[in-house]
């Protein structure tokens, strides 16, 4: 990454604190992106070096912000796609968004499943007198609810700390899991057990995929 331009120092900070601005050329595709990091009013012969003050000034940031999600396989793709974003929001500090889409994609858990009705308490609850959640799990996804509530009806008085927002994102993934994927992993355990019985049997072996079609009903 190799300086482009000059240095921009913005003194909006209080404690004599700056920000120093810088552009960069990417070395491979040639791409400009932003750099800004904070620094005292002492460290301008900084300056002189903008490639590398980066690697000695505090809460570095590069813009365009890049984003990071997750992968949720076995999951419905509109459900795994919402908790994806909730984990890139949560990559760019976007943290009421997260836990937003956090209760959401709890709420859309339990539409997946056939439980339309009511608030989404009593869907977290009609999961788990289905059983397809278990005590905890119910009670995970309800504390997912309460924070995710404050969002929903904008009482954002109080911070969303970065720690609050990790934990609900754990929730929620947890939920994800013990509906779809756990439920997945087993069907597949089953069909790669029906395929070693079948070829111990001498019969045609099928795909994987329609054993596990096959033993999940």
């Amino acid at each position: 990454m190799a300086p482009h331009g000059g240095t921009i120092t913005v003194p909006r900070l209080p404690g004599n604190i700056n920000e120093i601005w810088a552009a960069f050329k990417c070395d491979n595709c040639s791409a400009l992106t932003v750099a800004m990091a904070t620094a005292r009013a002492g460290d301008g012969a900084i300056l002189s070096d903008p490639a590398g003050w980066l690697g000695r000034m505090s809460h570095t940031q590069w813009y365009p912000v890049h984003s990071v999600g997750k992968d949720f396989p076995d999951v419905p793709q509109h459900i795994a796609d919402a908790a994806s974003e909730a984990y890139r929001c949560r990559s760019i500090s976007a943290l009421r968004a997260a836990v937003q889409l956090a209760r959401s994609v709890v709420e859309a858990t339990a539409k997946e499943k056939g439980i339309t009705q009511g608030s989404i308490f009593s869907k977290i609850n009609e999961m788990y007198n289905q059983r397809l959640i278990r005590e905890h799990i119910k009670d995970g996804a309800h504390e997912v609810r309460h924070l995710g509530n404050d969002m929903a009806h904008g009482d954002f008085v109080s911070p969303v700390t970065s720690e609050e927002t990790d934990l609900v994102l754990t929730l929620m993934s947890e939920i994800l899991d013990e509906v779809f994927q756990s439920p997945a992993r087993v069907a597949q355990a089953r069909a790669a057990r029906a395929a070693r019985e079948a070829q111990s049997n001498g019969q045609p072996p099928g795909t994987l995929s329609q054993m596990t079609a096959e033993t999940s009903q």
